[in-house]
């Protein structure tokens, strides 16, 4: 998923988290000691607002988080990346040599209202998210589902997904996916009431943990606990987010007691100082996320449709110095897939186009382009703290001779905007490359809406074609890393950095861990102290 959060909002979302880490004092020692209790209210800020609570359409930071607290899926995923039951009671039954998922669900779950939850409103789930006039920007989760192209171009009425029975739900490919099970841990994946389809977007009958309890558009939204919820956890009785608060202001919150999360992260105007002061240094957690930040270069638009031009732009960006502005927080990037994906390791993607002003506008010159020349940059977010990157990346083309005019565009058309270049982010819907690949480097991609480059390669194409049916394994492996770089070449995206997640959370929380993905916390697992 762009996920979710256009470019440089890791200079201050850097979401996800790894275990904390320092010494912890005495005082701190005491303050985690403390008696928690199974209900309280956890409070969230968060800087912006939720696009949608519709989980056919989350696709940002706070809707994706947000859908997490209200739905339930199939399945779920740990801080481990394993899947675990949810609606579904154990894993899928697969046959035809790997191309149909047979699934049980547990006769146990229920909608908020107490009514059954059965297969058939997973079935009605997806097929009005993939129909044709729905437009969500999720359709690129189902490119494996057989029939799911042509049903979304409103071509055909096939779409491999039926309901056997109440509880038997059964999923059928048009091609081998080792990580299809991951696909039906995702938000897009996850059930809607038809009963209450008129409220889905305001008050939705809902399968999760929570329930909405009130939403006040643009300022706050407060969840309760969910009376008919299935499974049973120790959670927070209530989670209330706070919307459009500065992570600044954010963590001055958590300090003096009045909110618990921030859900962006630590800024780096906050972050050397957080980190110094021993009262706070089990309260942060940090490591990588599975996460690319980048630039998109439109093939379609001059002057980049000219690779000279899209290598120069690759060589005139300093992306060390990008990585000291954020604290040290990030590890540049020379390909797409990131190193930390799980059973990726990508670390020995070759550098094709090392920081080299002088060679970058020696490109400029040999593409026509002596003078340099002027363009737009499309901004996919307006994150707070965005700004100072976003500025370096424009001195650093402003000294090979291009000159930028900023552009803010709306997170939820970002990906559909066609401008000459733009900042774009990906950030893992599930720990398969081929998220990152399909997701947004081929040509379905470019039909789906979420390859703003219009990057579109046949080989790149058939090669991904074929490494996503295959198993998982070092072979599988191999040729991702051939993907990548093969996709390097083409110079389409310019990859900034893999953003490190730093979050701060109250010494009331309990059970913070590493999150899957890059949301801060599964909310229904923590316990508040008294």
């Amino acid at each position: 998923m762009n996920k979710r959060v256009g470019l440089m909002a890791a200079s201050v979302l850097l979401a996800g988290g790894l275990a904390a880490c320092g010494s912890q004092g005495s005082t701190t020692n005491a303050r985690h000691q403390a008696a928690t209790v199974n209900g309280g209210t956890l409070v969230v800020t968060w800087s912006g607002n939720p696009q949608t609570i519709d989980p056919r359409k989350i696709y940002d930071a706070e809707d994706w988080n947000i859908g997490r607290a209200l739905y339930i899926g199939l399945y779920t995923m740990n801080s481990r990346f394993q899947l675990k039951p949810g609606v579904a009671e154990g894993n899928p039954i697969v046959s035809d040599h790997g191309l149909v998922y047979t699934i049980h669900l547990n006769p146990k779950a229920t909608w908020s209202n107490g009514q059954p939850l059965t297969a058939q409103d997973f079935v009605y789930a997806l097929r009005t998210e993939l129909s044709p006039k729905f437009q969500s920007p999720d359709t690129y989760l189902w490119w494996m589902v057989k029939g799911a192209n042509a049903y979304e171009a409103g071509k055909s009425s096939y779409l491999g997904i039926k309901a056997l029975n109440d509880h038997t739900l059964q999923y059928t490919l048009s091609t081998p996916y080792s990580a299809f099970q991951y696909v039906l841990s995702v938000p897009a994946s996850f059930p809607v009431d038809p009963a209450a389809i008129n409220r889905v977007a305001t008050n939705p009958v809902t399968d999760g943990p929570y329930i909405v309890s009130q939403w006040k558009t643009g300022v706050s939204m407060l969840l309760r606990k969910n009376p008919h919820y299935f499974r049973r956890h120790a959670y927070p009785a209530h989670v209330l987010f706070d919307f459009n608060v500065d992570p600044s202001v954010g963590i001055l919150r958590v300090e003096d007691g009045q909110a618990d999360i921030v859900g962006d992260g630590i800024p780096s105007a906050n972050y050397l100082q957080l980190e110094a002061n021993p009262q706070y240094r089990s309260d942060i957690t940090r490591g990588y996320l599975p996460a690319v930040i980048l630039l998109a270069l439109n093939e379609k638009i001059k002057p980049f449709n000219n690779p000279l031009v899209r290598e120069a732009v690759q060589m005139a960006i300093n992306k060390r110095h990008l990585v000291q502005l954020l604290n040290g927080r990030a590890q540049p990037a020379n390909g797409v897939l990131p190193p930390s994906l799980p059973g990726f390791g990508g670390r020995d993607i070759p550098n094709l186009y090392p920081y080299n002003p002088a060679k970058a506008k020696s490109l400029l010159k040999k593409a026509g382009y002596p003078h340099g020349f002027s363009t737009t940059l499309g901004l996919a977010s307006e994150m707070t703290g965005s700004a100072q990157i976003e500025t370096e990346v424009e001195a650093d083309l402003g000294r090979i001779g291009i000159h930028i005019t900023a552009k803010p565009l709306p997170t939820e058309t970002a990906a559909l905007a066609k401008v000459p270049m733009m900042t774009y982010s990906w950030y893992m819907d599930y720990p398969d490359p081929a998220d990152f690949i399909s997701g947004f480097i081929t040509s379905p991609a470019v039909a789906g809406g979420s390859n703003p480059a219009f990057l579109s390669d046949p080989v790149l194409d058939a090669w991904e074609q074929k490494a996503a049916s295959m198993p998982q394994g070092p072979a599988r492996v191999a040729l991702y890393r051939k993907i990548d770089e093969r996709a390097m070449k083409d110079a389409a995206y310019v990859p900034l950095f893999y953003p490190e997640s730093t979050f701060f959370h109250s010494p009331r929380v309990h059970g913070f861990v590493r999150p899957a993905v890059y949301f801060p916390a599964i909310y229904s697992h923590l316990r508040l102290s008294q």
